[in-house]
């Protein structure tokens, strides 16, 4: 009968050998210590609240903070690359809460996406939050991306007569132009609005929009006061926060408050306030909301006490609002460039929604409504007439009353609450164990906001770009 041998560990034998040789057992070396990175002597604002701490010390591991404080609170590692900073200016990286990334055309998104991303990182935006696309089809074009901030989808729900709603006609200035169904314009972008009936399952749709690698819903038309409710309740019990259009025609932003929505964005549409529910309801064709905009927002409308307990509930249930205040400047900028014209519906809309949509913004800040700032930003088309988170904030800034520490705020820790779930809780302050995305500037933005402007180093994830480095393509190779 064959024996059976016990086959010695591969560590008794090392240990055999070394001991026949007359030696000690050989040990494991010891794991690589990660290298750190210490930014020394910049003033620190964290984004937490507390004041800005000068001379301070900020430590990095892999893309995690260490430690953020004085220069005795942190230790910094024996072999760390010093970053010395002395003069400059540390802030959490900036977060855009309202883009749109992912423009199809002739069946290619080309170059634009990849570097509008480079460009929006070398601005020291290092998160952006995708408020309507496809989001599988997105986030796998950013994956490919070597330098990118941190992109975060929404998917965009909208009710049946946002798909289905005719090919009628719109009388315009310019006589009667038939349009498709909004939903079918959004698809031939590339974009995947999904329908939701009044009778539907709402926890399906949350479902698959988490297996599409959404992170939230945003509920964007033709969506009832009771569709809405039920969406926002399933997305919540996933975890998932809800975004609106301030008026999701029908439901209007007190409705949506009442739903227990997160946030709402676009100032200009708490103009749905002013309507009847059946008012509402008849809104259906394209250009129905424009025209009844035009004809209703302007800044004393803006004080309605419909608008304005619209805007109490929002501060007391600590609903959030997206002005998007720089788009629509853009859009009046481009209507003022042109030679003598008639105007259009289109053209009035955009004038009126200025006027009401910055008073707005202006009650909202000064009832408590928390702001996070949204620029409807998109990264296709002419650089210079696209929305900007620096735009953004300078209107809040300059126009809607917010002080730079407070426009600072809505762009870092009050942003990040508005992403909301595990990957709001990891970014928009500094503090030990969030992500280590950081913005170093050569001047103040606590004194003036533009000096946002002047960005030295950009840091995501850990991993330091310079912007010159971004925008010139050496990120690409």
């Amino acid at each position: 009968m064959a024996r059976a041998f016990a086959v010695p560990s591969v560590i008794t034998i090392v240990a055999l050998l070394a001991a026949a040789c007359g030696g000690t057992p050989a040990r494991p070396a010891p794991a690589p210590v990660a290298p750190s990175i210490a930014i020394v002597g910049a003033t620190l604002w964290d984004g937490t609240g507390r004041a800005p701490v000068p001379n301070a010390v900020t430590v990095v591991r892999h893309d995690r903070i260490l430690c953020a404080g004085a220069a005795g609170e942190c230790l910094i590692p024996a072999g760390a690359r010093i970053i010395a900073a002395q003069g400059r200016y540390l802030i959490p990286g900036l977060i855009d809460s309202h883009v749109h990334l992912l423009f199809i055309t002739r069946g290619s998104a080309g170059e634009e996406l990849g570097l509008d991303l480079r460009d929006l990182l070398a601005q020291g935006i290092t998160t952006v939050r995708d408020m309507g696309t496809d989001p599988a089809g997105l986030l796998s074009r950013v994956r490919s991306l070597q330098a990118a901030p941190r992109v975060h989808a929404m998917q965009l729900v909208a009710g049946r007569r946002f798909f289905f709603n005719g090919f009628r006609g719109t009388a315009t200035a310019r006589g009667t132009i038939y349009r498709q169904p909004p939903a079918l314009a959004m698809q031939q972008l590339g974009w995947k609005p999904v329908q939701f009936d009044s009778d539907g399952d709402a926890d399906t749709l949350v479902a698959e929009a988490r297996q599409a690698g959404a992170m939230g819903l945003k509920l964007y038309a033709q969506l009832d006061s009771g569709s809405v409710r039920r969406l926002t309740e399933a997305a919540h019990r996933a975890g998932m926060p809800v975004w609106g259009h301030a008026w999701v025609q029908p439901a209007s932003v007190m409705e949506q408050v009442l739903a227990g929505q997160n946030g709402v964005v676009h100032a200009a549409g708490l103009a749905g306030e002013l309507f009847t529910v059946e008012e509402r309801a008849t809104l259906v064709r394209d250009g129905d909301l424009q025209a009844a905009t035009a004809a209703v927002a302007t800044v004393g409308a803006a004080l309605d006490p419909r608008v304005l307990a619209a805007l109490d509930s929002m501060a007391r249930r600590g609903t959030m609002l997206e002005p998007t205040l720089d788009a629509v400047r853009h859009s009046v900028a481009t209507y003022d460039a042109k030679l003598r014209h008639k105007a259009s519906v289109q053209e009035e809309y955009v004038r009126s929604a200025s006027r009401f949509g910055m008073e707005v913004t202006r009650q909202a800040i000064r009832r408590g409504v928390r702001i996070s700032a949204g620029s409807d930003h998109v990264s296709y088309g002419l650089a210079g007439e696209r929305a900007t988170l620096f735009g953004e904030l300078r209107l809040l800034v300059d126009s809607a009353g917010l002080s730079p520490t407070a426009a600072l705020l809505a762009a870092t820790r009050d942003a990040a609450r508005a992403i909301g779930g595990q990957p709001g809780g990891q970014v928009g302050t500094i503090q030990a164990g969030r992500y280590a995305d950081l913005v170093l500037l050569a001047k103040n933005p606590l004194e003036d906001i533009a000096n946002l402007e002047y960005v030295d180093l950009v840091m995501v994830g850990g991993k330091l770009w310079r912007p010159g480095q971004l925008r010139s393509g050496i990120a690409m190779r």
